[in-house]
């Protein structure tokens, strides 16, 4: 059954929870908290007010970054952790002019309206500085020539107050897959030790997550570290961003540096990335993966593979 729960709401906008809550929770109460775990990076996939196992990750991957008891239960030591990192962030604010993703308030709500300006926001002026804020914010710098990594600095702004671009300046594809297949080849070699462990942690911690299945925890740390915007730990939800920002491909047209969404059973869903290293003359490709084995020793890590259409979902254009 879902807890119940009783609410009272406090000066920082979200709901602050006097019972406990869990997979089953629903309500103003799991919207909250939802809130505040994507205030403070760690991503639910999406404010329903809905308590499932997404919400559950991510109060997990707090727990374990926090050193709290991780059973993916939002009790009173877990709300109390979460007010604490949204008063570091509030102090951390009020001591520079940089906004990034899980700031919120009205500077971010003028951040929204100036990139709606431009033509690059299309969401909700929420005051939340969200993934939809980080990308259109990553947009913006590689459009202005400006370092993209998706936090706002005075430099930014002065371009945003500016006047729009008639023709904003074109980002370089061939140099962006270029950055890709770098940051992709450094990495071959990386091993798990034991169930997702080991030197390959550093993919999903770096998101704020735990040990789990890692391919695409990998290939959104590729995207990040090449000035893209990918967190996805779940390859259905990589074909569902894909598809809403029209970057889906489908089985055709595979360029270096794309997405590889592959379906190993056969079931109509997703369950491998990869990234697109070369294609062959005879309709393979050439693969930079995580979560794979490594074709001579079977040992699991960052390898190189080639495959055929057979298992391939689909390629999508990196973002």
């Amino acid at each position: 059954m879902p807890s119940i729960t009783r609410v009272n709401t406090n000066p920082r906008g979200y709901t602050a929870l006097s019972s406990e809550l869990s997979v089953g929770s629903k309500g103003s109460d799991v919207r909250a908290l939802q809130k505040a775990l994507l205030a403070a990076g760690f991503d639910p996939q999406g404010i329903d007010g809905e308590f499932g196992p997404h919400t559950r990750a991510a109060v997990m991957a707090f727990q374990t970054a926090r050193g709290l008891e991780v059973d993916g239960i939002a009790g009173s030591d877990t709300m109390s952790k979460l007010r604490s990192t949204d008063t570091g962030r509030a102090n951390a604010r009020s001591r520079t002019d940089a906004l990034r993703e899980g700031d919120f308030g009205n500077d971010v709500a003028k951040l929204q309206s100036q990139l709606s300006r431009h033509g690059v926001y299309s969401a909700g002026v929420d005051g939340s500085f969200g993934t939809e804020t980080r990308r259109a914010v990553i947009d913006f710098q590689r459009s202005h020539n400006l370092n993209a990594d998706g936090v706002v600095r005075p430099e930014l702004w002065t371009s945003l107050n500016g006047p729009v671009a008639a023709k904003p300046v074109a980002v370089s594809s061939s140099a962006f897959r270029q950055k890709i297949l770098d940051v992709a080849r450094a990495e071959l070699g990386k091993r798990e030790i034991g169930n997702n462990k080991g030197d390959i942690l550093k993919y999903p911690q770096y998101f704020g997550r735990g040990s789990e299945a890692w391919c695409a925890d990998f290939a959104s740390w590729v995207m990040q570290h090449s000035g893209g915007d990918m967190n996805k730990a779940y390859c259905p939800y990589v074909i569902n961003e894909l598809k809403k920002n029209g970057d889906w491909k489908g089985r055709s047209n595979p360029q270096p540096g794309d997405l590889v969404l592959f379906d190993w059973n056969h079931d109509g869903t997703a369950d491998h990335i990869g990234i697109v290293e070369k294609v062959n003359a005879d309709g393979s490709v050439g693969t930079i993966e995580g979560n794979a084995s490594d074709p001579g020793t079977k040992h699991q890590g960052v390898y190189r593979h080639t495959r055929t259409l057979s298992n391939i979902v689909g390629f999508g254009n990196p973002y």
